[in-house]
């Protein structure tokens, strides 16, 4: 009771400040107005907007937001209000009256300075990566470089985030990231990111929103930040795309239909994907006994697997006029990861003699079956801003992660089979509400509240062949349920004190109830807690091309499901791994100091100095038996700090060439009292990307990133290094584009070793990524473009994440 008792306290918090800005009229006269592109009829956000006198001194000011729209408060008749912006023509009215009825200028259509003016030509282009406050985005969708790859190859090139050679992200070292599509959360996110990132085609992708200190109005998970893919949408009539790509390693088709008519619009967003997953890798492990080398193990892994996969995303909107929308989103998606290898293991004793040969076959997959269903409605009223969203989810998904495991002695003889099916159903249901009500010209409120309800039951039967009768190991069969409930609400002040000030700060309170249950063994476990979050963000405008921003939050990550989970994976007798009922969530505090440079579309810079604080860290441990047997499980065991420096930028050298890079350096340091173990160390990210301009619609493009070392709390891993080249040609009738991309062409495999030493034992890996691929691609688009309003989709970002690879 006391969670939904906490949930309606903080809900209702702001009402009485929202309700007295109601009651309240101004005396001024308040104008209004929505700035639109007049060739993309887009939004034209972060325009100033100025109120002048007759002498040219400014009155008050303000900015056009996310959507367009602006609101100022005049307190004399008789003045001027200008509009500008970067890029456009600017806009001059003349206000001659005073009264209590609000002005609306309605729609305003801003010139683009890249049109032909007196037979001079300006070429415009838009940059790859633009700065908005709290936000940096890059805008893939102008990126040709992307043609038929998946969001993993997008994510590469967006600025502070890495992507490692197994589709794995980061941000500013850390993988604590939140995924979102189209502000949607989706459960296959949540279960492995990096294999979601293979299902969305690049071909959909408009934007990539880049948050690294998260206001109260998101959840409070993800302790890095949050990433929101936003995917292309706004077609009229019957139009679409058709995207075949192929390659040695892969092979994809895209369809994209959407279709409107009234006030109804449709689309269709389809994928199929078969990827080749080849990696080899040698193991050796020293038992360590007082300081005193011990048993050695020694093993070769080989795995090479093709996995079909697929997802699809139906969006139906009725707009029933023009302050209304609804929207149902239904995205579901299917696939089959196989994870067989063949192993090779041999033991030695102290002395370095042979004590144990064997050969294994181990044939496991993920298989599953997910979809979100999504319904929404937002209502704007006729106060400029002021607007309602009300979101409700239902995520249910089955999924599967079976495994068979057969050893072989050296006479080639099965002298042991172990099976375990391993078979999961998940249901959640989420309810979000968000409302913003401008409060005058300076101040805005945000609040909103949400519930989210997760149950999830794991079915687990372990069976194991030695002496030729298969039995069922009881003491590893079971059944277990877990259920997790959060209740949150949030309340947001944001203004705009002056031109050159821009202010926000929230609290949100998140209370979460987590139980589980062992149904066999009669084991139970729960947890109860309570987070107060808060942010706060001051951002001061130098002038018009510098910015400078100071931002704090508090973030959380509460255990994933899979991280909770008991069933042993033994499909590697020697190495196994198990989840861990009795995770408690972490807790990071996170300061950034940011400058922005912009020069227009020659230039553009983001510097970032970081603090991260993390405490009781979810950290992966591995430990050893007598037997030389390690057992690896998520442990709160080590709290952990980090700060360094980040630079993203993006220049236009010649009008045919364009450059992106970024930089990012950290230094990390793990302490774990209970294990006595600190460890720190410097790393560092790198990535850069050119494009040319060529003659004829052609076009090239390079690209490349290099990883650095990077320290854990029981290792490190050696560095990484990806590259790529692509060429591409345009045909505008019909619109087809032909990419030929190669990547690393001139290493078969990227290497990497991952060493770890602890007391009781040292281990050296090394591993070879079968990544060198040359691919074709045709895209086929019909139809012309049309702006619609930004759909609203629910997130659960609250989760976290389980990496894969």
């Amino acid at each position: 009771m006391m969670p939904v008792v906490k949930f309606l306290a903080a809900l209702f918090v702001f009402m009485p400040l929202l309700s007295k800005a109601q009651s309240t009229e101004a005396a001024e006269l308040l104008i209004t107005g929505k700035l639109s592109d007049s060739s993309t009829k887009k939004p034209v956000v972060y325009a100033t907007i100025n109120l002048l006198d007759t002498s040219r001194n400014i009155l008050a000011s303000t900015y056009s937001d996310e959507k367009g729209l602006f609101k100022l408060l005049s307190t004399k008749a008789g003045v001027e209000l200008e509009i500008s912006s970067m890029g456009y023509a600017a806009r001059l009215y003349t206000i001659n009256r005073l009264n209590r009825q609000p002005l609306d200028l309605a729609e305003i259509l801003l010139t683009p300075t890249g049109q032909q003016l007196s037979g001079v030509t300006i070429v415009g282009r838009k940059r790859l990566i633009e700065q908005k406050p709290g936000v940096l985005v890059y805008n893939a969708g102008n990126d040709p470089g992307n043609k038929g790859g998946t969001a993993a190859d997008v994510l590469r090139k967006a600025p502070v985030l890495s992507v490692d050679a197994q589709g794995n992200v980061s941000m500013r070292g850390s993988s604590s990231i939140k995924i979102l599509i189209n502000g949607k959360y989706s459960g296959q996110m949540a279960r492995s990111p990096s294999d979601a990132l293979n299902m969305i085609p690049a071909e959909i992708i408009q934007s990539v929103e880049i948050v690294t200190t998260p206001s109260v109005k998101y959840d409070a998970e993800g302790t890095a930040g949050v990433i929101n893919i936003i995917t292309k949408k706004g077609r009229k009539d019957f139009t679409g795309a058709l995207e075949f790509s192929g390659s040695n390693m892969q092979q994809m088709m895209n369809p994209r239909l959407e279709f409107t008519s009234g006030k109804w619009n449709l689309s269709f967003h389809g994928h199929l994907h078969r990827l080749r997953i080849k990696e080899s890798a040698v193991y050796e492990r020293q038992q360590l006994e007082n300081g005193i080398a011990g048993n050695r193990l020694n093993q070769e892994i080989k795995q090479d697997n093709s996995a079909p996969h697929g997802s699809a995303d139906i969006t139906i909107v009725f707009n029933p006029d023009s302050l209304s929308e609804w929207s149902l989103g239904i995205n579901s998606s299917i696939g089959n990861w196989p994870g067989n290898q063949q192993v090779s293991t041999r033991s030695f004793r102290s002395d370095n003699t042979l004590e144990e040969f064997y050969q294994q076959q181990v044939k496991s997959a993920e298989q599953y079956l997910s979809t979100d269903i999504n319904l929404a409605y937002n209502r704007k009223f006729r106060k400029a801003g002021q607007e309602l969203t009300v979101q409700a989810q239902w995520s249910p998904g089955n999924s599967s992660q079976p495994y068979t495991s057969q050893l072989t002695d050296a006479g080639n003889r099965i002298f042991y089979q172990e099976d375990n099916s391993n078979k999961i159903r998940n249901n959640e249901w989420t309810l979000q509400l968000d409302y913003v009500h401008p409060l005058n010209s300076i101040f805005t409120a945000e609040t909103g509240a949400k519930a989210i309800r997760r149950n999830a039951n794991n079915r687990y039967t372990v069976s194991a062949n030695e002496g030729g009768t298969w039995s069922i190991i009881d003491e590893r069969t079971d059944r277990f349920r877990n259920k997790q409930e959060v209740w949150a609400a949030y309340g947001l002040l944001k203004s705009t004190i002056t031109k050159k000030w821009y202010t926000e700060a929230g609290i949100r309170w998140e209370s979460t109830l987590m139980r589980g249950e062992l149904e066999t063994a009669r084991q139970g476990f729960g947890q109860q807690f309570g987070n107060l979050v808060p942010t706060a963000t001051v951002t001061h405008k130098l002038n018009s091309d510098q910015t400078l921003t100071l931002s704090y939050t508090k973030r959380i990550t509460r255990p994933f499901i899979f991280d909770m989970n008991p069933n042993i994976n033994a499909a590697d007798p020697k190495n196994l791994e198990t989840g861990n009922p009795s995770l408690s969530p972490e807790i990071t505090h996170q300061l950034e100091f940011v400058h922005g440079l912009n020069l227009g579309s020659a230039f553009f810079m983001n510097s970032a100095i970081y603090w991260r604080n993390t405490e009781d860290g979810i950290v992966d441990f591995r430990r050893t038996d007598e037997n030389g047997i390690s057992t690896s499980r998520k442990e709160n065991l080590a709290g952990n700090k980090s700060y360094g420096l980040n630079f993203s930028a993006t220049s236009l050298p010649l009008p045919w060439w364009s450059i992106n890079s970024n930089v990012n350096i950290n230094y990390l340091s793990f302490k774990s009292d209970a294990l006595q173990i600190v460890r720190d160390g410097w790393a560092a990210d790198l990535d850069l990307n050119t494009a040319f301009k060529l003659p004829r619609k052609y076009s090239l493009q390079l690209a490349g990133s290099l990883n650095t070392r990077k320290i854990e709390l029981q290792g490190a891993s050696s560095k990484q290094y990806y590259y790529s080249s692509a060429i591409k040609k345009e045909w505008a009738t019909p619109k087809l584009v032909l990419t030929l991309l190669a990547v690393n062409p001139f290493n078969s495999y990227i290497p990497q070793e991952i060493e770890m030493r602890t007391p009781q034992f040292y281990s050296y890996s090394r591993n070879r990524y079968y990544l060198r691929e040359f691919k074709l691609t045709l895209n086929w688009e019909f139809g012309a473009r049309m702006n619609s309003r930004e759909r609203k989709k629910i997130s659960n970002d609250d989760v976290n994440s389980g990496n894969k690879g």
